[in-house]
C-alpha cells in the first residue's frame, strides 16, 4: 500500500508518496482499505512539527477517513469484512491502507456516501466536544460562533441548533451559510460586541465559540453573559489572544479548551460515544454535511498546501483509487 510521508518538518508539499508495507494486526484492531481522507489545518501543523502531539518519523499526517473493513482482530465483535466505516486517528490518515483499534471506528450510516463521511468526524466531533460536553450548552440559551462559515463553524451551528440554542453566526461571509443560523453577524461591517449585546437584549451571551482569536475575542469577552462560557478552539487569525483574569471574576465566567486530539489520545471511549450519537443525529436528519471538494490522493501534499494557504476555502477530501464506483 502507499502512504504519504513526512521524513522531516518542513512543508506539506514536501510530502513523500512511497510504497509501504501492510502493518501487522493486533487482536483488537482493524485493517481498513481507506477510500477518503478528510484534509485539516492541523494536518499542516503535523507536518510542520507544530502539532502538539508529535508523530514518529516517518510519518503520514491525517486525523480522519473512511473506508472498508478488509480484516478484523480476533478479538473484535462490532465489525466484519466488508463494512463500511468512518473512523478517527492521531496520525496516519494520509495512506491506502491502516490499522486502528475497533473503538477508533464507526459504522457508516447507508445514506452517507464514502466522502462526504471522510470530512465528518473532525469538523462534527470538534463541535459537541466542544458545545455539548466542555460548554455545556442548555436547550434555551445562546450560542455565538466565531468562524462560522468554517467546516468546523458550520458544524457548530447545527449542533448549537440540535440543543436546542439560539445560533448566532459571527462571520465575514454570511452569503454562505444558507439559513444555518437563527441570526448573522458580519464582522467585517458591524461591531460584533454591540451586536450581540443587542440581539440578547443586554443579557449577552451564554455560550460563544470562538475558532478565530484576534479582536473577535475581545468581541467574545464584551458580550458574554454572567456565568458564561468562553470556548476557544483554535486561532485562525493566527493572533492568540491575551486574558484579562479579572473579567473572568465579575462575570463568574469560565474560558473553556478543547482539542480533539487529546480526546482521541486520552479518551477514545468519550469520543467514540460523540461520533456514535452524531452519526445517529445525522440518520434522524438533523444534521447535513456540505459535499466536500474531491482532489486525488496522489496529490494531497499540494492540496493540504494550498488548504493552508487559503487557496482553497472549502472542506477537501483526497480520494484513493479504492473510491472509484463508490
Amino acid at each position: 500500500m502507499r502512504a504519504l510521508l513526512c521524513k522531516a518538518y518542513g512543508e506539506p508539499s514536501q510530502l513523500a508518496l512511497e510504497e509501504l508495507s501492510s502493518a501487522k494486526l493486533g487482536p483488537q484492531e482493524v485493517r481498513i482499505a481507506v477510500h477518503g481522507i478528510g484534509v485539516n489545518g492541523a494536518d499542516a501543523l503535523q507536518v510542520s512539527g507544530q502539532f502538539q502531539l508529535p508523530a514518529p518519523f516517518p510519518f503520514s499526517p491525517g486525523f480522519e477517513l473512511s473506508g472498508v473493513v478488509v480484516e478484523c482482530g480476533a478479538e473484535v465483535k462490532t465489525f466484519q469484512v466488508g463494512d463500511r466505516v468512518l473512523a478517527v486517528t492521531c496520525y496516519g490518515a494520509y495512506a491506502e491502507e491502516i490499522v486502528l483499534p475497533a473503538i477508533n471506528v464507526a459504522h457508516l450510516p447507508q445514506s452517507m456516501s464514502m466522502l462526504t463521511a471522510a470530512a465528518f468526524p473532525v469538523a462534527y466531533l470538534t463541535a459537541y466536544l466542544s458545545l455539548k460536553r466542555r460548554g455545556h450548552l442548555q436547550m434555551g440559551e445562546t450560542l455565538a460562533v466565531h468562524g462560522a462559515t468554517g467546516s468546523v463553524g458550520r458544524a457548530a451551528l447545527e449542533v448549537g441548533r440540535k440543543l436546542g440554542a439560539t445560533v448566532i453566526a459571527v462571520t465575514g461571509h454570511p452569503e454562505l451559510l444558507e439559513g444555518q443560523a437563527d441570526v448573522s453577524i458580519n464582522y467585517r461591517q458591524e461591531a460584533v460586541a454591540q451586536r450581540l449585546l443587542e440581539l440578547t437584549k443586554g443579557q449577552g451571551v451564554n455560550v460563544i465559540l470562538d475558532l478565530v482569536g484576534g479582536e473577535l475575542f475581545e468581541a467574545a469577552w464584551s458580550a458574554l453573559a454572567w456565568e458564561g462560557r468562553l470556548l476557544t478552539v483554535g486561532f485562525a487569525s493566527g493572533q492568540i489572544p491575551q486574558v484579562n483574569l479579572a473579567q473572568i471574576l465579575t462575570k463568574n465566567a469560565s474560558i473553556v479548551g478543547e482539542d480533539l486530539a487529546a480526546y482521541i489520545t486520552r479518551d477514545i471511549a468519550t469520543t467514540h460515544q460523540a461520533l456514535s450519537e452524531l452519526l445517529n443525529w445525522y440518520e434522524q436528519g438533523s444534521l447535513r454535511p456540505h459535499s466536500p471538494q474531491i482532489f486525488p490522493f496522489e496529490e494531497g501534499g499540494e492540496i493540504l498546501q494550498r488548504v493552508v494557504t487559503n487557496q482553497i476555502r472549502d472542506k477537501v477530501v483526497l480520494a484513493t483509487s479504492y473510491a472509484q464506483g463508490h
